[in-house]
């Protein structure tokens, strides 16, 4: 009897020390999940603060340098005279003198029919852009991409129906290079050139010429989030609202098996 209670001892002890110790592999692990979910979410409060933060200092510059460039549009158009309305050869000296003062691929004026008016002659390609020539009250910003992929920011305001011969101006507009818009503005690394930062329009267009630092094919972020899955009950419905009214706020979401904060 002793040896069958000694033995029976054994085994309760064996099992016991079994237990104790899977128990304490199980608290490791557990411990160890807990530690790395609270690092997890620690970094990612961190990277949302700083990525607010980095896109509210990029949005300001961009923001800064739009109303630079309206005020600039203004003083030029002050500046115009009756003499430099006389003819076309008068106008196009003032537009070079107006160019090459503010660094712009284009300083141009459009009439009633929409035929524009440049420093070197006119164009009839009015349907590139997107302003009403006609009907045109405030300021307007918009994006324009060449045959060739680059991008510029027009901005094109109304005047006050200048003559020029027969003819009516109505809108003034410049355009400049994406590249000299964003000068200083930091939007990629310096490394390869991979866009870790970017602003887009209400449409979903980028500034830049990555979506989502390059990992989507598509030229527009709305249509790139339609293949995203996202981490929050968020749809892509929901983030093109939010794009059009202009609401501020940060998701989570998969892309391409890489997980991302935007």
């Amino acid at each position: 009897m002793k040896r069958i209670n000694n033995k029976t001892g054994l085994y309760t002890a064996v099992i016991g020390s079994l237990l104790i110790a899977a128990i304490l592999i199980l608290g490791t692990y557990w411990t160890g999940q807990k530690a790395k979910q609270d690092t997890e979410k620690a970094a990612a409060s961190v990277s949302k603060l700083y990525l607010d933060e980095l896109t509210g200092r990029r949005e300001q510059v961009v923001a800064s340098a739009l109303k630079r460039n309206i005020g600039n549009m203004q003083t030029a158009i002050g500046l115009l005279t009756s003499d430099d309305l006389s003819d076309k050869s008068h106008l196009q000296a003032y537009q070079q003198r107006m160019r090459k003062l503010y660094t712009l691929e284009k300083f141009a004026f459009v009439d009633t029919n929409g035929l524009i008016y440049t420093a070197d002659g006119t164009m009839n390609n009015i349907e590139q852009y997107s302003f009403d020539y006609n009907n045109i009250n405030d300021p307007e910003i918009s994006v324009r991409s060449d045959d060739s992929g680059s991008k510029s920011v027009i901005i094109a305001v109304p005047v006050d129906r200048l003559p020029l011969g027969r003819q009516t101006l109505t809108v003034c507009f410049m355009e400049i290079s994406m590249n000299t818009m964003l000068e200083g503005v930091s939007l990629q690394s310096d490394n390869n050139n991979t866009t870790f930062c970017n602003i887009y329009t209400k449409d979903g267009n980028a500034l830049t010429d990555m979506v989502l630092g390059g990992l989507a094919s598509e030229d527009n972020l709305l249509k790139a989030m339609e293949h995203a899955d996202f981490d929050d009950d968020v749809t892509t419905d929901d983030l093109r609202s939010d794009f059009k009214i202009g609401r501020g706020g940060v998701i989570s979401f998969t892309y391409d098996d890489s997980q991302c904060i935007h």
